[in-house]
């Protein structure tokens, strides 16, 4: 059924999607990803993702991290899933983000990539170390 959508439709569906989706090549590069996850990146085309590596986007840690999770994922052919990555951003502030990863598979079984998605978790996570600090606070004044 989603091989007879046409792309610009399977574009509106994967745009529309509360999540950022990426997917990419054997070798890490990126071959696609919806409009959010090219709008957290600060780009304003998806297409602009294309043929590059996470090293085009990111600092060399942050990129290198990103392509250790995806050669995992495609070296055991097994999905990583609620991996939490601190994220610094450009601007000097900080996110944290959810992410999952599964690999992309030929017709023999063969990894021939990844397909990811995240969420920005950052209000979670905050809500999370301020609940943490309230009940370390209370433990000690004990």
């Amino acid at each position: 059924m989603i091989n007879s959508l046409p792309p610009e439709v399977l574009a509106q569906v994967l745009d529309t999607l509360p999540v950022r989706i990426f997917w990419k090549d054997q070798d890490s590069r990126f071959l696609g990803c919806n409009q959010r996850f090219a709008d957290d990146a600060g780009v304003a085309d998806p297409q602009e993702f294309v043929g590059h590596s996470d090293f085009f986007f990111y600092e060399p840690a942050q990129a290198e991290a990103f392509r250790n999770d995806d050669a995992d994922v495609m070296y055991h052919r097994r999905p990583k899933l609620g991996i939490l990555e601190k994220i610094n951003k450009m601007d000097g502030s900080v996110i944290w983000l959810e992410t999952n990863k599964w690999p992309m598979l030929n017709a023999d079984g063969h990894a021939v990539g990844i397909i990811g998605m995240y969420q920005d978790v950052t209000e979670r996570k905050r809500e999370d170390d301020q609940r943490c600090r309230a009940c370390t606070s209370v433990a000690f004044a004990r």
